[in-house]
């Protein structure tokens, strides 16, 4: 009779063995996929520096396009190569007087 028992309750162990093993291993896999490298949590940070980057990649687009434009009328304009010339280099014709004027910053006195 004791080893009808035992006979009973040794599927019951293995039932609940793999039960509990199963519920560790699905818990496990929650765990993983939320927490995971290849988480919820990292895909969304993931995706937040993907619109960073677009963003950034347009605007760089944008300013390419700006400088595209701007070496193409150097080449073609002289009245641009003389603009350029004045307002970064400061040049100017022989005839002509340049006078810089600095902005004061707060706080200054003259």
């Amino acid at each position: 009779m004791v080893r009808d028992e035992t006979l009973r309750s040794e599927p019951r162990a293995r039932m609940r063995a793999w039960v509990l093993g199963t519920v560790i291993a699905l818990i496990a896999l929650g765990v993983g996929s939320v927490f995971g490298d290849r988480g919820i949590l990292n895909m969304l940070g993931e995706r937040e520096k993907l619109e960073s980057l677009r963003s950034e990649l347009e605007g760089l687009r944008a300013e390419n396009a700006r400088l595209s434009a701007e070496i193409g009328e150097l080449r073609t304009s002289p009245r641009a190569i003389e603009r350029l010339a004045r307002e970064e280099l400061g040049l100017a014709h022989p005839d002509e007087t340049v006078f810089l004027i600095r902005e004061s910053a707060p706080g200054d006195t003259p």
